[in-house]
């Protein structure tokens, strides 16, 4: 039997990435998992990975960008689960551009997904709790960027800095509940979200992060999966309020891509995919 056997979490962002990677280490530690996303065919594939590690599994399509879907969510997730123990505020969303040119949506949609997503849920998932009576966790998704930035990255960094400040408050109110509430703060890692700053396999933007980075590679989504378990167990019963950060020692500034070499070249071919990505995405996000 696992550490989390009897126990049921629902993941945000669920669909891919390290939301995936989450819930099937929470369902290879006993879980069951309720996974929502806005990629409902992403979410399905997550769940037959929870369902292979010997978890049961839920799916529901959801935007946390659209406060009344978090509620129904999380409503489904103890109706077909039977309870909830473990919510893991994960979706999120990068829009990158300069101040002089930042579109006033691409603000918006950061901070509904990656600011007050997380509060809704986050509250959501506590009310939940509360009303069952048997305490809980909840691990809120912060990054790297919440205590550095730079250009074109700002807007996000502001969002995450911003959930790793409520999880401090949420902590205080939420313990006399038996609820702890702690951060995550990963570093570059090894998803669709992230592929225009971790790049891919052997190119030079990888070989510049692996040469960055002290322990020599980019994170992947079983590194933060493993830290949501740690924090879901036993061991982690006495924290709460914390922001970990786990990025592979990646902490200091680095230096820009020249802008006439081939990393830039990269750079700006990956900058194009993530626009693709977000055109494909955006019309879910907008159901709201």
């Amino acid at each position: 039997m696992g550490m989390l056997s009897g126990k049921v979490a629902f993941v945000t962002g669920g669909g891919s990435g390290i939301g995936r990677g989450i819930a099937e280490r929470l369902a290879r530690e006993g879980a069951d998992v309720s996974i929502g996303d806005i990629d409902l065919p992403g979410a399905e594939e997550t769940a037959d990975l929870v369902r292979q590690a010997g978890g049961r599994a839920h799916v529901v399509k959801m935007n946390v960008a659209a406060t009344q879907h978090v509620q129904e969510a999380v409503d489904s997730c103890v109706a077909a689960l039977g309870r909830l123990d473990i919510a893991v505020a994960n979706a999120g969303i990068g829009r990158a551009a300069p101040l002089l040119e930042m579109s006033l949506k691409d603000w918006q949609d950061q901070v509904d997904i990656n600011l007050t997503g997380v509060f809704v849920t986050a509250q959501a998932a506590a009310r939940k709790m509360v009303e069952l009576g048997n305490g809980g966790r909840i691990i809120c998704m912060s990054s790297l960027a919440a205590e550095r930035t730079g250009m074109t990255m700002w807007a996000y960094s502001a969002t995450k800095a911003g959930v790793r400040i409520m999880v401090r408050g949420w902590a205080q109110e939420l313990g006399p509940h038996g609820i702890t509430v702690n951060a995550i703060g990963p570093g570059i890692i090894e998803t669709p979200l992230a592929r225009m700053l971790a790049g891919d396999a052997g190119s030079a933007t990888r070989q510049r992060v692996e040469a960055l980075t002290p322990l020599g590679r980019v994170g992947q989504p079983s590194d933060i999966a493993g830290l949501t378990a740690f924090l879901c167990g036993p061991d982690a019963a006495f924290m709460t309020g914390s922001y970990l950060l786990m990025d592979g020692g990646l902490a200091d500034a680095r230096p820009m891509p020249d802008r006439e070499g081939p990393l830039w070249a990269e750079l700006q071919q990956h900058m194009l995919a993530a626009k693709e990505r977000q055109e494909r995405m955006q019309p879910w996000i907008d159901e709201r």
